[in-house]
């Protein structure tokens, strides 16, 4: 009884495979061409052309207590800072735009502190980076009575953009793609109510085949009472 049993459940998984694989072969044409177009627009738009961003950095150590530590850092991005930096470099920038660019970070919860400067030009970038730190001492000084700002290690261009192009989000694309053109395929194989198999017809009835009718071709078929009709000619002619 058990062997019987498992038996008949490996050839339902069996069925079950060849099922599969039949609906994948079926619609092998819908599953490319949702893969096709869906990965050429990431390509496409991974592709588009896109302005160089680079970064630079100086590292200072602030000699300020813990209570005033996040106030003298939070002082770097402020106006008043920033709006002496572009007045000394002369830059086309506004205050808000040049805060975009910044980013202040400490290390390890230490009094190194880093200056990040982002531009689409890497020695432009370096300038910044290094002005913001002579302006941030002298207002750091004047404001919040810190004098111990030391420089550690001066900005320098990177000739290396943090925005390189990238073909990970292609490559997820197409897994993806080939996701939803499987589930299309097996949601129309689903929605299909014609009888293609012998499967089909047994699960519709109940009932099981006991044989089929093969396919004649064209030819044969048109030729085959030909034959016949010469056949009794002949025999007709003998027998008189």
């Amino acid at each position: 009884m058990e062997s019987g049993h498992q038996h008949q459940t490996v050839i339902g998984k069996e069925i079950n495979l060849k099922a599969v694989m039949g609906t994948i072969k079926k619609r092998f044409w819908l599953i490319v061409a949702i893969s096709a177009v869906l990965t050429g627009l990431a390509y496409m738009y991974s592709s588009r052309p896109e302005p160089s961003v680079y970064a630079s950095s100086a590292r200072v150590m602030i000699g300020a207590d813990s209570n005033l530590m996040p106030t003298a850092r939070v002082l770097a991005r402020e106006p008043v800072v920033l709006d002496q930096v572009i007045r000394n470099m002369g830059l086309d920038y506004s205050s808000g735009t040049l805060r975009s660019q910044i980013r202040v970070d400490n290390v390890d919860q230490s009094l190194v502190t880093v200056i990040t400067v982002l531009d689409s030009e890497p020695g432009r970038a370096a300038d910044i980076a290094n002005e913001i730190v002579s302006v941030y001492r002298v207002i750091a000084a004047e404001t919040l009575g810190v004098h111990n700002i030391r420089l550690l290690t001066p900005a320098e261009p990177n000739a290396n953009p943090i925005n390189s192009q990238s073909y990970t989000a292609v490559y997820a694309v197409f897994v993806i793609s080939l996701l939803i053109g499987l589930s299309c395929a097996f949601v129309l194989d689903s929605l299909d109510e014609s009888i293609r198999s012998e499967n089909d017809v047994e699960s519709l009835l109940g009932l099981s085949v006991l044989g089929n009718v093969s396919t004649m071709k064209r030819k044969y078929a048109s030729s085959s009472p030909k034959k016949q009709k010469q056949g009794m000619i002949r025999s007709e002619s003998i027998g008189s």
